[in-house]
């Protein structure tokens, strides 16, 4: 059996989210059929297998990339095993380009409210939570009314906004969690919501038009509609928390 035959039946086998299928679709385009798509199964070694990691890097493809492109070639062989189409799995003990981990940029509380005086009352308020609590951009534009518990101080993350809609779940079980609002903050937030309905989502788009909608294409729609920063902001460089201690250090 070629390669590219026993792919077809895993892929077609295969139950991922639709982003994780159109990532992992272009990294076999670009990095596994090519090389491997006429290889027979059973005639692929180990060290077949670091040759092609070592061309991917000679041909200056990332680190994260052939990751990417090897953890699915994993993949891939296991199924194989599983379904005695090969007896042994070659990719094992593999040697892998390091990823490159990039240390963290935090703001200052001067930069956060700087970027704060610039926004939109709704924007202001998102980024605020943003800044205290850590939460990724799907949990906060999938956060809804219910979720958050004014008189114990906590927003409870459940639900995810993704590009296919409202997951009513995020990711694993880790990713369900309470997270504490400092008053200052829960303060401003109560005032935000109280004329919400309880199933209501807690931040919606803004545009004439079409306000009040689910964001449907995440960052790059929230960076149109209120620019850079925000965007830059939504990435995840937050607040140090350290100071995120400081009750009162941002104002709306």
């Amino acid at each position: 059996m070629s390669f590219r035959e026993w792919h077809d039946r895993w892929w077609n086998a295969r139950i991922v989210e639709p982003y994780t299928l159109r990532g992992d679709a272009s990294s076999i385009k670009n990095h596994v059929l090519p090389y491997w798509a006429d290889w027979e199964m059973r005639a692929i070694t180990r060290m077949d297998i670091q040759s092609w990691i070592r061309t991917l890097a000679e041909n200056s493809t990332g680190a994260a990339a052939i990751q990417r492109a090897y953890n699915l070639m994993s993949s891939i062989m296991r199924a194989a095993v599983d379904d005695d189409a090969i007896a042994v799995s070659p990719c094992r003990r593999i040697d892998l380009p390091q990823i490159a981990v990039k240390p963290p940029q935090w703001f200052t509380l001067d930069q956060a409210q700087s970027i704060l005086d610039e926004l939109p009352a709704p924007w202001k308020m998102m980024c605020l939570l943003g800044f205290y609590t850590g939460l990724r951009w799907g949990e906060l534009s999938g956060l809804h009314r219910h979720r958050i518990d004014q008189r114990r101080s906590r927003l409870f993350v459940v639900e995810a906004n993704t590009k296919s809609g409202i997951k009513e779940y995020p990711k694993s079980s880790r990713s369900r969690r309470e997270v504490p609002l400092p008053p200052h903050v829960l303060e401003v937030l109560a005032r935000f919501i109280h004329r919400l309905d309880r199933d209501a989502l807690v931040f919606t788009t803004i545009t004439k038009g079409r306000a009040g909608r689910r964001f449907d294409d995440g960052n790059r729609r929230a960076g149109a509609e209120v620019g850079v920063p925000v965007a830059f902001l939504l990435r995840g460089e937050l607040i140090d928390h350290d100071e995120r201690k400081f009750h009162g250090g941002l104002s709306l």
